[in-house]
């Protein structure tokens, strides 16, 4: 798109011109002026496939994805131009355009780095132009799995309708641990979570979530009554992406949570190669822990069943230590892998990672499964005598 000499872009909708960026700022790639002939036509870029969190340029002078641009806005029927930088989320080439009966063009996320986000501004100036215009909040193409995690039925239920009005796909839950169990069972493409819940608060489950290889980067933002300083830093060492006030605003919320989204479209969610996951109900802990034997898998093995979260530290497939939850904490050596071996329903996943943790069970997985399968075959023989005495 950058080129040696000026370049003007011309079609029915937009007059895009484009310069190279002087070495002032290395991380810019380029400069494009973007000028739209009607509000109309901004309507269309500014919810097409970025929907409120960036603009679709037409073009076919392409960046790389991931390249930073300075946008320069020029809004229609004013002398006003917005200036924003904007990351390339993704690219329609010719042919891709073709086949999607639309015009070659680059969607381009704004990255908002200070000053008033520039989503603000254009919600704000089609406001004033256009009052009747109803900007879709989120295009069908566009639409996200977005999980509610909050305790007070009527924000989650409020927070629901907004997600839902905006085109999204709803998942709730009431609290940290049941959050975690749907966020391993449907990966969403957004979290919203309040903070002081039961079970697990907000802190352990931005914790737990940041943990697992394919929710490492699943956006998460807080909605919550909470709001010193001190909190919201923690909340973002922990990697959480954004803070909403109770009581908000529907059109905060949806306008925020949309740019979260685009953000993070940007840079597409990295997920482990070898992350194995799945239900217990389909498949035994005393088979998958055979499995990653064989596998000689080295990593952490993470357990959710009901109100109860365990982790399993493998190395070269053998369990050598785990962390269990406050009601089997007395449990010791392989007492606690004979404990959650009788777990037979709930979610696995496992992240590879070194372990290196000293061996607190003391004997080999194989020879603990064996163990275990004795006696349950014991407690099975046991209770069919009972039934014949009685």
């Amino acid at each position: 798109m950058a080129s040696n000499d000026d370049e003007h872009v011309d079609d029915d909708l937009i007059t895009s011109e484009t310069q190279p960026i002087r070495r002032m700022n290395a991380r810019v790639a380029s400069e494009c002026r973007v000028k739209y002939e009607s509000v109309d036509e901004l309507v269309v870029a500014y919810t097409e496939d970025i929907s409120r969190g960036g603009l679709y340029v037409k073009t076919t002078k392409f960046l790389p994805i991931g390249a930073v641009v300075r946008v320069l806005l020029a809004l229609p029927d004013t002398e006003t131009e917005l200036s924003v930088l904007a990351r390339v989320a993704f690219i329609m080439d010719e042919r891709q355009a073709e086949q999607h009966d639309r015009e070659p063009g680059m969607g381009m996320g704004f990255l908002d780095v200070g000053g008033a986000p520039v989503a603000d501004q254009i919600a704000r100036y089609l406001a004033d132009v256009s009052p009747e215009e109803v900007i879709p909040p989120s295009p069908a193409g566009m639409s996200s799995r977005v999980l509610i995690v909050d305790d007070d039925a009527y924000h989650r239920n409020h927070a629901a309708d907004v997600m839902e009005g905006a085109g999204h796909t709803v998942f709730m839950a009431e609290d940290g641990l049941d959050g975690l169990r749907q966020a391993m069972e449907h990966e969403p493409d957004l979290i919203l979570s309040d903070v002081q819940m039961p079970k697990l608060d907000g802190w352990q489950f931005v914790r737990m979530l940041r943990a697992r290889p394919t929710l490492a980067q699943t956006p998460v933002v807080f909605v919550t009554s909470l709001g010193s300083d001190e909190q919201r830093l923690q909340g973002y060492r922990l990697g959480v992406d954004d803070y909403i006030a109770k009581p908000f605003d529907d059109d905060e919320l949806a306008l925020r949570t949309q740019r979260v989204l685009s953000r993070s479209r940007a840079y597409p969610r990295a997920t482990a190669s070898k992350t194995l996951r799945g239900d217990l109900a389909h498949v035994s802990l005393a088979s998958l822990l055979g499995f990653l034997g064989m596998e000689a898998r080295t990593g952490q093995l993470l357990l959710v069943r009901r109100d109860s979260i365990a982790t399993l530290y493998l190395r070269d497939g053998n369990v050598v230590h785990i962390d269990l939850p406050s009601e089997l904490a007395n449990l010791h050596g392989a007492e606690r892998l004979y404990a959650v071996l009788d777990w037979h329903e709930g979610r696995f996943e496992l992240a590879d990672s070194a372990v290196d943790d000293g061996d607190s069970i003391g004997v080999s997985t194989t020879a603990a499964i064996l163990e275990h399968a004795r006696r349950s075959d014991e407690a099975g023989a046991g209770a069919d005598d009972e039934d014949e005495d009685t």
